[in-house]
């Protein structure tokens, strides 16, 4: 069972990972055009991190 912040969590991702899809990028170009590292990116997409 999800709590409320793992729902919170999982619903950025998924619109993170919207944004990122819309801008044609991969994910290392994306955290790249973010300055952020590559392995953020795909944490915060998969709900692992806020």
């Amino acid at each position: 069972m999800s709590t409320d912040f793992q729902a919170s969590r999982e619903a950025l991702g998924a619109r993170l990972r919207e944004l990122r899809a819309s801008t044609g990028l991969n994910g290392n170009a994306f955290a790249a055009r973010l300055s952020w590292p590559a392995s953020k990116v795909s944490r915060l997409q998969n709900g692992k991190q806020t």
